[in-house]
């Protein structure tokens, strides 16, 4: 019994590893397809999307091209728009820190501060923005207003997506060869799986405080 359970568990891991592989593959394709600045974006949000149906309903792989083809197309203009915004608040902050770079005394070390929360909250709003994105339905602005406030009202998951995306990066210096293989879909496969176990906690405070009331 036990050899037949260790059995089905290595089957399945050599399935998540072929739909990871098939992933990265047309993330890839998509990000070319979009001529790479345009379809980065789009290809990026349709991957988590795939991957979070896996997590969430199907778990066979069977609707993984049709569900990352319509994201692809639906979300291609407005996934754009975000991932702009990220990049201009993004170069925003890097002239910043150039500029303080400058400064001498109290008003260096209070800017620097101040600099740095400000960056923190953008670093953990980027690593739920895409995840906040493809599991709920809201306003553009909404959505980086829930991407900060789940990242710091749940610091165990967004430790484990550090770590889990540091030693990624030692396991792909290790074995370069991945690199193209699933660099990328293993990427959003640890940020959606501690998104969601995020989400679900969240979600169970806000029906028992509901509930209370």
């Amino acid at each position: 019994m036990g050899k037949v359970l260790n059995i089905s568990k290595f089957y399945h891991l050599l399935e998540w590893i072929m739909w990871l592989a098939y992933i990265n593959l047309l993330w890839i394709g998509s990000v070319l397809a979009g001529f790479i600045v345009f379809g980065i974006f789009p290809a990026t949000v349709a991957m988590f999307a795939v991957i979070r149906h896996l997590l969430l309903k199907d778990g066979t792989g069977k609707q993984i091209l049709k569900t990352f083809a319509i994201t692809y197309r639906k979300e291609f203009f407005k996934s754009n728009v975000i991932g702009v915004i990220y990049l201009v608040i993004g170069y925003l902050l890097y002239l910043d820190f150039q500029f303080i770079q400058n400064m001498t005394g109290a008003s260096f070390y209070v800017f620097q501060t101040g600099m740095i929360f400000i960056t923190i909250i953008y670093v953990i709003s980027f690593l739920y923005i895409i995840p906040v994105y493809v599991h709920y339905h809201l306003k553009l602005l909404q959505y980086f207003k829930h991407a900060v406030l789940i990242g710091i009202l749940s610091p165990m998951m967004t430790l484990l997506i550090v770590i889990g995306l540091s030693f990624l990066c030692f396991l792909l210096f290790l074995i370069p060869g991945l690199i193209p293989l699933v660099t990328s879909s293993t990427v959003a496969l640890i940020m959606m799986s501690c998104a969601l176990v995020g989400f679900r906690r969240l979600e169970g405070k806000q029906q028992t405080s509901n509930e209370r009331m």
